[in-house]
């Protein structure tokens, strides 16, 4: 009975439902390190968290961001995220309600539909999607994905087959921004791109 017990306990601390699933990823602009940004997934929550600071032109410039999401498989069930864009501050929260998912963000509040997904880049899924919303201000995006192809690429020190796609972000028409992204043959993220008017940002995973 004792050993049964035992055996128990184990086989739910190493069910998938509990292993934690890391990414951390250097972020390099110009070729010089300005920060990282770190993804965690641990049963249905996930943790984002990023820290940049960055010179341009005599002037320093910084950004932070901690994103705490919870899924009901691949739908946002709840959201909670600060930013603090170089002095800009977003502040957003959100859950289900009455078949909806209520966000607020800054204070102004938005009715979505009941299952969305934000652009949480650890998860492939959200290559077949139409619409994804930013965690970092709560904007409804339209996202048009585009398969690149097979890259090889350099990851940890060693040349893999990786899978590259671009992520291109639209509001009204207009373009707000395009991000690339890498996958290993496991779908797994391995890289990401970030075009900014100064320089590539890019991860570099760590």
């Amino acid at each position: 009975m004792k050993y049964s017990f035992i055996l128990t306990l184990l086989l739910s601390l190493f069910s998938s439902n509990l292993i934690a699933k890391e990414w951390g990823f250097d972020v390099i602009l110009n070729d010089k390190i300005i920060g990282k940004h770190s993804f965690k997934q641990v049963g249905d929550e996930s943790h984002s968290l990023a820290k940049f600071k960055f010179k341009f032109m005599l002037m320093n410039f910084s950004y932070e961001h901690e994103s705490k999401e919870t899924w009901n498989e691949d739908c946002l069930k709840s959201i909670v995220s600060k930013t603090n864009d170089d002095g800009d501050l977003f502040n957003v929260s959100g859950g289900k309600s009455n078949g909806k998912l209520k966000v607020s963000s800054n204070g102004t509040e938005k009715s979505l539909p009941e299952c969305i997904m934000t652009f949480a880049y650890w998860n492939p899924k959200i290559l077949d999607q139409k619409k994804l919303m930013n965690s970092q201000d709560a904007e409804w995006l339209d996202v048009a994905i585009k398969n690149i192809g097979i890259e090889i690429r350099n990851v940890r020190d060693q040349e893999i087959s990786t899978h590259h796609y671009t992520i291109q972000a639209n509001k009204d028409g207009d373009e707000v921004f395009i991000i690339d992204v890498w996958y290993d043959d496991n779908m797994s993220l391995v890289g990401l791109k970030s075009p900014t008017p100064i320089g590539d940002l890019i991860y570099k995973l760590i």
